[in-house]
């Protein structure tokens, strides 16, 4: 899921850009939305090892982030990496800079994932139904340990969705096309999370790389089709 907003993103259909709010306080001082210490899926499953485990979801850390960094999954990697020349890196880092709500999910006491929200680049506010509404790109990045998740990823998602929700009305962003082709799972995942996924990928990046864009938004006539 990209980490870096796409500008071709279109706001939902009768949208227009009003003046945004000031923040409450830097993004970079960490999550200022009110959030519980840490949060249990409910769900805990058997390790290679034999042991029970329990992914457990925290406030993000720079810590976490470096821990993520050092073993970031392939595709990951790849879809940061076609976002543009900066490199997986800084994009992950600076989306990780940028996002008042940000987490940090642990397995056995390890970080194996980071998601969270940024305000959208050009799009802070724009006017809906009940007048102006914010909106926010969510991302999420992992480590390989993530992928043997997908029971526990298909609780989380809905939760923190409905979170980001509360703070901004309307969530937007792409994600890598080739991710989407290696696991076609990652749709319905983000189905269940109530966003809406483009059939037909959009130019993105440097490259001109291909991205799905995804919404979620009571006007999701803004990305019509879905797979």
């Amino acid at each position: 899921m990209s980490a870096h907003p796409s500008p071709m993103v279109t706001a939902p259909a009768g949208a227009r850009k009003t003046a945004p709010a000031r923040p409450a306080a830097s993004p970079c001082d960490g999550p200022v939305h009110a959030q519980r210490a840490s949060v249990r899926t409910g769900f805990a499953r058997t390790g290679g090892d034999g042991r029970r485990t329990r992914l457990t979801v925290v406030p993000a850390r720079r810590v976490h982030l470096r821990e993520v960094l050092a073993a970031l999954r392939p595709r990951d990697r790849a879809e940061l990496e076609a976002l543009g020349p900066r490199g997986a890196t800084t994009e992950a880092a600076r989306a990780f800079a940028l996002s008042p709500m940000r987490w940090a999910v642990l397995r056995g006491g390890r970080c194996v994932a980071l998601f969270g929200a940024r305000p959208y680049p050009g799009l802070s506010w724009v006017s809906g139904p009940s007048g102006p509404s914010g909106v926010a790109a969510p991302w999420l990045f992992g480590t390989p340990e993530l992928d043997a998740e997908g029971r526990a990823l298909a609780r989380l998602g809905p939760l923190f969705a409905a979170r980001m929700r509360a703070a901004w009305p309307c969530l937007v962003n792409m994600i890598h096309a080739p991710a989407l082709a290696e696991r076609p799972a990652t749709a319905r995942w983000l189905a269940r999370c109530g966003f809406a996924v483009a059939a037909r990928p959009a130019p993105l990046g440097r490259d001109g790389a291909p991205f799905h864009p995804f919404i979620n938004h009571p006007l999701t006539r803004a990305i019509p089709e879905t797979p």
